[in-house]
């Protein structure tokens, strides 16, 4: 991994809580789903981190602590905010805020581990069998 993110670092965007991140229990009404913010979340994350590696590496989550506070309805914007909180020679964790109308709605705590990826796919092969 080249140097960096460093640390303090942020990345935001803004998703809007769609039908396939929403999902209703038939009496309920439609919400974003904690499957669907766990997806954003990584993907926020890995922005703040693709730049940084090299041709041979990938980045793989490696822990996700999440705790998803509030519900939000179908149709409406969420802001996620990450935040590089620790950089290691091969891991990087983030913190991300979701907030709705400036509320925190989830928090969450995502570390990625670099690797190569010709071991990453010896690995997957050898369990594939």
């Amino acid at each position: 991994m080249r140097p960096g993110p460093p640390r303090g670092a942020t990345a935001t965007r803004t998703v809007t809580v769609d039908d396939r991140a929403a999902r209703g229990d038939g009496d309920g009404p439609a919400t974003y789903t904690t499957v669907a913010l766990t997806r954003d979340v990584e993907q926020l994350c890995r922005q703040l981190l693709d730049p940084h590696l090299e041709p041979d590496e990938l980045a793989v989550g490696a822990r996700l602590e999440l705790l998803h506070r509030a519900p939000v309805p179908a149709g409406a914007e969420v802001s996620l905010t990450a935040t590089v909180a620790a950089v290691q020679p091969t891991a990087v964790t983030c913190e991300v805020l979701a907030r709705h109308r400036g509320a925190i709605v989830a928090r969450a705590s995502f570390e990625q581990r670099v690797v190569a990826i010709d071991s990453f796919a010896a690995e997957v092969a050898a369990r594939d069998g």
